[in-house]
């Protein structure tokens, strides 16, 4: 038989699971049962055992919770923290309460009940009103529909009795949720065959579908619940716009033409000089206003920003976009008038003083040292948009396209080999001012301050740093270009011609008898320089040895394995200059001169070791090693039998007979 332990895991959890439904079938069906006996749990398995009931403002219950049936909506079991409900959302409700009867089944549902929200209106165990309503009608209706219709003081009467009074509360085929057509649930209440009523309407036949042209169904300021705004005719005398209330068509107009109605008491210089908007040169005057009553001001048919987007369809798609102008989004009249000149786009002022009476800490900025002429001399609408934006501060590109439309030479700096990152990501505004500067051109600050806000790790001094001038002067701009340059990093010029415009003694080509040290030689002044600041003299990237030897990496590996010359091994520098020489080698001086600043060519001892004749006559690195070397008195590593036996006048003649031979 295979051993078990070649199975895959999964069999082991599959033999699990076949044990546990066992043991479940064989326990008793009653969930009682199945409780945990313990001070945590209830010996019956009670659930209020656990959750407090008493506390609940329970005037009203819900029927399953006032029998404690709450295995109605919740299951027993389930993970802990979880409200194990049987379903979720209306779905829940919808196992006891009928659709139908609720009136969810009608042709306009409200909204809560339409998205199955019961829980926005009604408590699910218990609440202190009616219909398990946490609060009175009103205030629950009112925590949706709030607003100015509400507020007034005069309040129609059946508002009091409670919003249900007039409206259904879940769904009806009426509009507004009407418990039936509004011509009818007026007259249900008013007797318009009454002399009151009669009276208050001139004698006019009037009929319960037109209520709501004049009044407010719900409070106003107005006596008589007339609506926010009213025509004074209605008032006064219908007979001015209509015929008398006993001609057999009593709300025939008396004009053929309403707007010659209008014009009748509306003076047409005052509001439709010519140019003005089209609807009022074209004298539609009911396209945008009720001829009796509205809830909005001047008797507009709709609140001004949805009655303008009827025509200027283009702006609604501004107002969704990520930047928007809230004044636009709030009423367009805030900086248009319906009557203003078209030639003016219907400002109630010219286009930068509209801007300037919201945003008059602007002004301010035309008296700063530096104005950015497009603020100064132009209109707000160059460069932001009115109603909204997809880049922020409601301009109308990128930041970077917007500036690039005058500033030709910002396209080439974005193509230059480098650029700086805020002109990269279109931040233009991290050094310059928009408006205006107190720094030219154009700058929030002095170039030092503005480096420093980037790069400030870099501009903080140690008392031990060796500084760069420049860069100690904060002079960032004599090396670096603030936009873009040619060559890394930002630089005005090649490092070559950037250092030597301060720095005399260009490298030149070397001649016969000269050397010039190859980092100099072709303009790489950074790999042995730093440009800012550093620890060592001359800015040096580290000690010279260990710097020469960056490069010269086979003379420090030979230092680890003999004897050094004492100047080889502080500082390169006391043999060698480090950019070009008149001798080869980059040596301070020609042979023998050089060794004899430290060695005594005439001394006896000299003279024995080298035949009697003095250092000014030798080539000293013909016999010796200038760096390190393995032997005594720093031989070279091969040598001459002769030599290596000290046998020089083997070949050589001594200081006597100088001159007689070779």
């Amino acid at each position: 038989m295979r051993s078990t332990r070649n199975h895959h895991p999964w069999m082991a959890w599959l033999s699990a699971g076949v044990g546990l439904v066992l043991l479940l079938s064989a326990m008793p069906l009653d969930c009682h049962a199945q409780i945990k006996r313990g001070s945590r749990f209830s010996s019956k398995g009670g659930c209020l055992d656990c959750h407090d009931w008493k506390t609940l403002d329970d005037s009203v219950r819900h029927e399953p919770f006032a029998k404690k049936e709450c295995r109605s909506c919740h299951k027993p079991h389930g993970l802990v923290g979880m409200l194990r409900l049987k379903d979720t959302g209306a779905a829940l409700c919808m196992i006891c309460h009928d659709r139908e009867s609720l009136g969810l089944e009608k042709s306009r549902v409200h909204e809560p009940a339409r998205t199955g929200k019961c829980l926005s209106c009604h408590d699910p165990h218990a609440a202190p009103k009616k219909n398990l309503l946490a609060d009175t009608v009103e205030k629950v209706c009112r925590s949706c529909h709030g607003g100015a219709e509400f507020t007034g003081e005069v309040r129609h009467q059946p508002l009091e009795a409670g919003c249900f009074s007039c409206h259904d509360v879940h769904g009806s085929d009426n509009e507004h949720l009407l418990k039936m057509p509004a011509a009818e649930l007026c007259v249900s209440c008013h007797d318009l065959s009454q002399e009151p009523m009669q009276k208050a309407h001139q004698g006019y036949p009037i009929g319960g579908d037109s209520c709501m042209k004049c009044h407010s169904p719900h409070t106003s300021q107005e006596k008589g619940l007339l609506t926010r705004s009213f025509h004074v005719a209605v008032a006064d005398d219908c007979g001015s716009c209509h015929t008398a209330p006993t001609d057999e068509n009593p709300f025939a107009l008396n004009e053929t033409d309403p707007s010659e109605l209008c014009l009748s008491c509306h003076d047409a210089d005052e509001v439709a000089p010519e140019g003005v908007h089209m609807p009022v040169a074209d004298g539609e005057c009911l396209e945008c206003h009720q001829p009796h009553g509205s809830r909005q001001p001047v008797l507009l048919m709709e609140e001004p920003e949805k009655l303008c987007l009827q025509c200027h369809g283009d702006i609604e798609e501004d107002l969704v976009r990520s930047s928007r102008h809230a004044p636009a989004r709030e009423d367009c009249t805030n900086c248009h008038v319906a009557h203003g000149q078209q030639s003016k786009i219907l400002l109630t002022m010219g286009k930068n003083e509209v801007c300037l009476s919201c945003h008059g800490d602007l002004q301010e900025e035309h008296d700063a040292a530096e104005v950015h002429p497009p603020f100064e001399d132009g209109e707000c609408t160059d460069c932001h948009v009115p109603h909204g934006s997809d880049f922020p501060a409601l301009t109308r590109q990128d930041r970077f396209d917007l500036c690039a439309d005058c500033h030709d030479e910002a396209r080439d700096w974005l193509a230059s080999r480098s650029s700086h990152t805020p002109l990269k990501e279109g931040r233009c505004n991290d050094c310059h001012g928009a408006h205006s500067a107190p720094v030219a051109p154009l700058l929030k600050a002095t170039a030092d301050e503005l480096c420093n806000g980037c790069h400030g790790n870099l501009l903080q001094d140690a008392a031990d740093d060796v500084l760069h001038p420049p860069f100690a002067e904060r002079e960032c701009d004599t090396c670096h270009d603030p936009h873009a340059s040619a060559q890394e990093m930002l630089l005005t010029d090649p490092v070559s011609e950037l250092c030597t415009s301060c720095h005399d003694g260009a490298p030149s080509t070397p001649v016969p008898g000269q050397s010039v040290h190859a980092p100099f030689a072709s303009g790489e002044c950074t790999t042995c320089h730093l440009p800012h600041k550093g620890k060592i003299e001359h800015l040096l990237v580290s000690d010279s040895k260990h710097l020469c030897g960056e490069c010269h990496g086979d003379l420090l590996d030979r230092f680890t394995k003999g004897e050094v010359h004492e100047p080889a091994a502080d500082d390169c520098l006391t043999c060698h200059v480090a950019h070009q020489s008149e001798v080869p080698h980059l040596l301070t001086q020609s042979e023998p001169g050089l060794c004899l600043d430290c060695h005594d060519g005439s001394d006896s001892g000299f003279l024995e070791k080298h035949l009697g004749q003095a250092g000014d006559d030798l080539h000293c690195t013909g016999c010796h090693d200038p760096h390190v070397s393995t032997g005594a008195g720093m031989m070279k590593r091969v040598e001459h039998d002769p030599f290596a036996s000290q046998g020089c006048d083997a070949c050589h003649p001594s200081a006597a007979t100088k001159g007689e031979g070779q």
